[in-house]
């Protein structure tokens, strides 16, 4: 079975030729860091010093209105990587945008910024990993923009399953109706709506 490091690495490697010396001193440099489920793992507004990468469970990102409501703007689980999109917020000192918590207990690999840094400025196209980082991030919450005012809410919700597999499973509804606008009670209808439309 692989270690949790090991999946990690065939993650990194996807974007970045290491040799086996840079990925140990990379994987050095990070660690492997348990947290429980409704455990905050970074907040808006906060610095941010790491990035994560899940290796199990389900997080969500989210901001806290004035008015006390949470809006989500996104899930992440096995295989992704978790930010609060702080690394390109160069105005305001690096501060999260988001905050992101545990839906389930979640074991993460915990990334230092200093070591994308430095896998940037030490190692043969390491740019393409901090690259990839910060592009992946700011392409997904274009989506959710761009598809929550072109597309309709039916289409946005088959687009969720397709990217999380079982999230119905292991997500609470009101949840998933937060990230798509929408009441619990609307959701359930949809839901219904789509098994009728599949028989």
């Amino acid at each position: 079975m692989p270690s949790h490091f090991d999946i990690f690495n065939q993650f990194l490697r996807k974007y970045v030729e290491f040799t086996d010396a840079e990925l140990t001193d990379f994987n050095n440099q990070c660690s492997c860091v348990e947290f429980s489920k409704g455990d905050v793992v970074m907040k808006a507004g906060q610095v941010q010093k790491n990035l994560y990468f899940i290796n199990k469970g389900i997080m969500r990102t989210f901001i806290e209105l004035d008015n006390g409501e949470t809006k989500i703007h996104n899930f992440r689980m096995e295989h992704m990587t978790v930010s609060g999109y702080a690394y390109i917020n160069y105005e305001d000192k690096f501060k999260a945008l988001v905050s992101a918590d545990c839906l389930e207990d979640c074991v993460l690999i915990q990334v230092p910024i200093e070591s994308i840094t430095y896998v940037i400025n030490n190692v043969k196209l390491g740019d393409r990993l901090g690259r990839y980082l910060a592009e992946a991030h700011i392409m997904q919450m274009l989506e959710y923009v761009l598809e929550r005012d072109t597309k309709s809410v039916i289409e946005r919700l088959g687009k969720l399953d397709q990217n999380f597999p079982n999230i119905h499973q292991r997500v609470p509804q009101y949840m998933i109706a937060s990230y798509l606008g929408i009441t619990p009670v609307h959701l359930s209808n949809l839901k219904k709506k789509r098994k009728l439309i599949k028989k």
